[in-house]
C-alpha cells in the first residue's frame, strides 16, 4: 500500500495545471473559507491540531484542492489516501501510526470505507489512541499523535451517524453562481495567456455547467481552438465559431444530452433509464452519472426510481 505524502513545496508541481494554493486564490465557497480560516487561526494560537473536517459534494468541485490549501495555510504536512488503499483495519492502523503530530490525513471517497475500519477510526479521532487485539485475545491501547482527519465524499448520506458525529466541521459545497463562474473563466483564460473581451464572459459562462472542472476543461478547449486557428484574441466572432465547432448549448448541454432529450421527446411517454441507455449506446450507470445530472439541474427531465419523463 502506498501513501502519497504531499509536501507544501511541491503542491503546484504535482498538478497538471496551476491550482490555488491559498484561500484568496480559491474562488467560491466564501462562507466555508471564512470558517476554515477561523479554525486554522485557532489551532495556531492554541498550538494544537485542527479538529476533523468533512467535505461533501459531487466530484470535480475542489475538495482535494481545498484540503491542500488547508495544509499550506496551517503549515502542516498532509497525507492523501483513497478508499481503495484501505481494505482492512491493519492498513488504517499503519496509516495512523505514520502520522506526525498535527499532520493532516486526507481520505477521498470515504463513504466506501468498510464498517470495521470505521470502528478503528472512532476512538482514534476522539482520543488519539488505537485499540489493538493481540494474538492472546487481550486488548492493548496504543497512543498515536494528534492529527486532523479531512474526509471527502460524494455520498454523505452513505456515512453512518456515529462517524458523522465525530466531525466538528461538516461542509456541503454549493454551486458556483454566475459571477463566480465568470471570475473563474477569466482566471483560467488569463493563466493560458488568452486575450479576451470582458463583454463575452457572460456568454461563455452560459455554455458551461457550474462545476470547476468543467469550467477549466472548456477554457482548455477555447485555448486549443484559438491557437489552432492562429487567432490573437477571443472576441464575439471567435466565441461563436467555437460554440458552433464544439456543439455546446446553454447550460453545457452536449450532443449526447440533446440525443437523450430527443429520445424522450419522440417516445412521448415515460421511459426506463435502461431503455434510454440502449438507444444512446452507453451503459445505464453512465446515463445516471454523466448525462442526467445536468438535465435535472436544468429542469429538462423528471426522474423517479425507474422512469424518466420529458418536461
Amino acid at each position: 500500500m502506498e501513501i502519497k505524502k504531499i509536501s507544501t513545496e511541491k503542491f503546484i508541481d504535482l498538478n497538471k495545471h496551476p491550482r490555488p494554493d491559498n484561500f484568496d486564490e480559491f474562488i467560491w465557497q466564501e462562507h466555508i473559507k471564512w470558517v476554515l480560516k477561523t479554525a486554522i487561526q485557532s489551532a495556531q494560537k492554541r498550538q494544537s491540531h485542527m479538529w476533523h473536517i468533512i467535505f461533501s459534494w459531487p466530484s470535480w468541485f475542489g475538495k482535494t484542492t481545498i484540503a491542500n490549501i488547508i495544509s499550506k495555510q496551517a503549515n502542516k504536512s498532509i497525507k492523501a489516501v483513497t478508499w481503495y488503499a484501505i481494505s482492512k483495519p491493519s492498513e488504517i492502523v499503519s496509516i495512523l501510526n505514520s502520522l506526525e503530530s498535527w499532520d493532516i490525513l486526507f481520505i477521498d471517497e470515504i463513504h466506501r470505507i468498510k464498517p470495521n475500519i470505521e470502528e478503528v477510526l472512532y476512538i482514534a479521532m476522539e482520543d488519539f489512541v488505537i485499540d489493538m487485539v493481540m494474538p492472546e485475545w487481550w486488548n492493548v491501547r496504543i497512543p498515536i499523535n494528534p492529527f486532523t482527519l479531512i474526509w471527502a465524499t460524494t455520498k454523505s448520506e452513505s456515512l453512518s451517524q456515529p462517524i458523522k458525529n465525530r466531525f466538528i466541521y461538516n461542509f456541503h459545497f454549493m454551486e458556483y453562481n454566475n459571477n463566480e463562474k465568470q471570475t473563474l473563466i477569466k482566471k483560467y483564460l488569463s493563466e493560458y495567456k488568452i486575450k479576451f473581451d470582458d463583454t463575452i464572459l457572460s456568454q461563455i459562462s452560459s455554455k458551461v455547467d457550474a462545476v470547476p472542472r468543467e469550467i477549466h476543461n472548456m477554457c482548455i478547449k477555447i485555448r486549443d481552438f484559438i491557437v489552432s486557428r492562429n487567432q490573437k484574441i477571443l472576441d464575439e466572432n471567435i466565441r461563436n465559431q467555437f460554440i458552433l465547432h464544439s456543439k455546446i448549448d446553454d447550460g453545457g448541454l452536449t450532443p449526447l444530452h440533446n440525443k437523450y432529450l430527443e429520445i424522450l421527446r419522440k417516445a412521448d411517454r415515460p421511459m426506463w433509464a435502461k431503455a434510454i441507455a440502449v438507444q444512446l449506446w452507453i451503459n445505464e450507470k453512465a446515463v445516471e452519472e454523466d448525462v442526467e445530472p445536468i438535465l435535472l439541474k436544468l429542469w429538462k427531465i423528471e426522474k423517479t426510481a425507474g422512469w424518466r419523463i420529458f418536461i
